[in-house]
Order: C-alpha cells, then sequence, then structure tokens
C-alpha cells in the first residue's frame, strides 16, 4: 500500500511538470490541490488529455487553462476552485431541475454537479445544432472542451470583437438563442457580450453552466436578464425592443414584464 502511494505520488509530481505557465503561486495553490491533480491524473490516463500550457483566462470560481491531446488537438481545460468560490450561488440554477435532483449541498458535491451540468448542457445545445464548444470530457471538478480560436489564440469575446455588421451579428445570434430555447430547450441564464466568442466571424455561445431548462421555476425570469443583456449591448447599433428579441428567440412568444 506505501508503494502504491509513493507511486502515485510520482505520477502527480511528473504531471505538474506538465502544467506549465503558471508564475502566479497563488492561482496554482488555489486550482491545484491533490484531488484535482488525481482528477487530472485519470483523464490523462484515459487520454482525453496530455498537457496543460498556460492559463486562457482567469475567474472567482474557475480557470481556464490551454491544453493539448496525445495527437496535438487544442483544448479548453475547465477547473474549477474546489476550496474557494462562491459555490452557494450555483444552487438557484440547480434546484428546481429536474435533472439534479436530490444533490448533496457540500461545497465539493454542488461544485461537481455545476460541472456536469456544463457538460451535460453542452452536450444538448450540440445536439440542437447551437455553436457552442464541443464538450470532451468531465470528471469531478475539470471540464475538457475543444479550443476556440486558432494557433493557440482564443477567439475574442463579442465585447471585444469589432462588428463589421452588428445587424447580421444580432440575427446570428438570435438565430442560436432560439435553437437553444426552441429545440434544446435551455435558458442560457447568464447570456451577454462576455459569454459569447466570435469565431471565423460567427459567435459560440459558452458558459452554459448555470443554463437551466425551460421547466426550471426561474427559466423565464433568466430569459428575461438574457434577453434585456443583449438588447443594452445592440442598442448602440441596432434598433431592437426588449419585446422583438424575445419574441425571436422563444418563437412568438409576447413579453411579459
Amino acid at each position: 500500500m506505501i508503494d502504491d502511494f509513493r507511486r502515485l505520488d510520482r505520477e502527480l509530481e511528473k504531471l505538474r511538470k506538465k502544467i506549465k505557465g503558471l508564475e502566479d503561486y497563488k492561482v496554482s495553490s488555489e486550482v491545484f490541490d491533490k484531488s484535482t491533480l488525481l482528477t487530472l491524473y485519470y483523464l490523462a490516463n484515459k487520454g482525453y488529455i496530455d498537457i496543460l500550457d498556460g492559463v486562457i483566462k482567469t475567474g472567482k470560481e474557475a480557470n481556464v487553462f490551454f491544453g493539448e491531446g496525445r495527437d496535438g488537438e487544442e483544448l479548453a481545460v475547465k477547473i474549477h476552485r474546489v476550496t474557494t468560490g462562491d459555490y452557494k450561488s450555483f444552487l438557484k440554477y440547480i434546484e428546481g431541475d429536474p435533472r439534479f435532483r436530490d444533490i448533496k449541498k457540500s461545497r465539493r458535491r454542488v461544485i461537481y454537479t455545476w460541472v456536469r451540468k456544463e457538460y451535460v448542457n453542452l452536450r444538448r445545445a450540440r445536439e440542437a445544432k447551437v455553436r457552442v464548444p464541443e464538450a470532451v470530457a468531465y470528471r469531478n471538478n475539470v471540464l475538457i472542451m475543444r479550443f476556440i480560436g486558432k494557433d493557440r489564440i482564443p477567439a475574442p469575446m463579442l465585447k471585444e470583437y469589432e462588428m463589421k455588421d452588428p445587424e447580421a451579428m444580432l440575427e446570428e445570434i438570435l438565430k442560436q438563442a432560439g435553437r437553444l430555447y426552441r429545440k434544446a430547450h435551455l435558458v442560457h441564464a447568464d447570456l451577454s457580450e462576455y459569454n459569447i466568442l466570435v469565431h471565423r466571424g460567427r459567435p459560440v455561445i459558452i458558459d452554459l453552466s448555470q443554463a437551466v431548462v425551460r421547466e426550471h421555476p426561474h427559466a423565464d425570469a433568466f430569459l428575461h436578464r438574457d434577453v434585456s443583456n443583449l438588447v443594452r449591448f445592440f442598442r448602440d447599433y441596432v434598433e431592437i425592443t426588449e419585446e422583438e428579441v424575445y419574441g425571436r428567440i422563444t418563437g412568438g412568444r409576447a413579453w411579459n414584464t
């Protein structure tokens, strides 16, 4: 048994050496605790990931790292912090979702459910032909997706993108949001210029961890918020109303405040 632990420690040390670009010790110590390293070790042994090479995005609850598969495939690896972050804020998006009944409300279990939720939401959205990242695998607090970008350069957020044709961009976003709502039966619940990337001139909706099914008791309130965010961002470029955007996404339902 002791030999097994020593072997595992040696393997985890090898894994640490494959995590590059982490000059910030605070980020490293918060994100790569032993349980996370064990999770990455499992995913590496399953062939999903070979190396982590730098941070793409940092956040309060999670960091996204650039990764490579064994064949050099570019990946985005989203790792949620287990020891820090306001995990209780996740509950309003989990409770009321019939897919995740009776979860234990410990910090670790809520975060693991949050990651699984994003994985199944991404798969569900892809099946409905929504432009979202392709989910590759998940385990515990780690989600692996296909990288959105080129040559290790991530696609810009809509917030940062210089639109040549704002009306066409809005039209495409409404098309994707409509598919998400009417075909995948999901409401994003945090849709804004910060959660839409622009890749090859077309929008890609990201960060679906908080997305809820349409049966969720707060789904319509979340949808109203998404609509308001889109109208707020595009009102400087396009003449559009909340009523119109809501109707376009839902397929003709009336906007009720």
